[in-house]
């Protein structure tokens, strides 16, 4: 299996996904995805918008409704991560990164 690997990001009114990511669904446990990261050889990093992005951004999305996000610009500082998804959930947008596991260290 060859891993995944970061790829060119598009994103529509500030939403994107990766395309070599699962289409996981409601039914599919989070036990499921963590294994997905680690045969991949790395682990999830979630970014939550209402704490990451610019106070004005946050109040134009919870308070206006206003659902265009293209303003926020999250980073996972963890080396060599990269995006996998900027999605919305019932508690807002989230950013999805994946960050490798150093080889070198057994934790």
């Amino acid at each position: 299996m060859s891993q995944i690997q970061a790829a060119t990001i598009e994103r529509d009114e500030g939403y994107w996904t990766h395309p070599d990511l699962p289409e996981w669904d409601e039914g599919t446990t989070r036990a499921e995805c963590e294994s997905w990261a680690a045969d991949n050889g790395g682990e999830f990093v979630v970014i939550r918008f209402e704490y990451d992005a610019p106070e004005k951004l946050i109040d134009s999305y919870f308070e206006q409704g206003e659902t265009d996000i293209s303003d926020w610009l999250p980073v996972c500082k963890k080396a060599g991560s990269f995006l996998l998804s900027i999605h919305d959930t019932e508690d807002g947008p989230v950013a999805l990164f994946f960050a490798p596991k150093d080889k070198d260290t057994d934790a």
